[in-house]
């Protein structure tokens, strides 16, 4: 057994509390996540004390991104190619931020993709 719920086996006091607390973060943790929109991109980097090229947490974000971009493009799912250079030329992290800083406003409540996905369209040289 999950040592994590050993204590439902249990003949604890609190057997009880305890399986009201799990079930409650099991339903929290189950309920459908939000897009992060261009809006709270920039809000995150605007918060951070280094430059939003070099905050960690939207790189991982831009990396996952790019990764999923280009497993997607190896795959043949878009109808056209994103992108027509290799990728050392166009997943390039600081011209994509800069391509989003430059439109934010215009993708301010969309999924902050959107501008990822259009950087490609403008600058994959298709």
């Amino acid at each position: 057994m999950n040592p994590n719920f050993a204590i439902l086996k249990s003949k604890s006091p609190c057997r009880a509390h305890c399986a009201l607390l799990l079930s409650a973060s099991i339903w929290l943790a189950s309920s459908p996540a939000q897009a992060l929109t261009t809006e709270g991109f920039f809000q995150i980097c605007d918060a951070g004390k280094v430059p939003c090229k070099a905050h960690q947490l939207l790189n991982a974000y831009l990396g996952g991104a790019l990764d999923l971009v280009a497993t997607l493009d190896e795959a043949g799912v878009f109808r056209r190619p994103l992108y027509c250079v290799s990728p050392e030329e166009v997943f390039d992290m600081e011209e994509i931020i800069n391509f989003m800083h430059a439109h934010k406003d215009e993708y301010a409540d969309r999924n902050a993709m959107w501008p990822v996905i259009r950087y490609f369209q403008q600058h994959g040289r298709c």
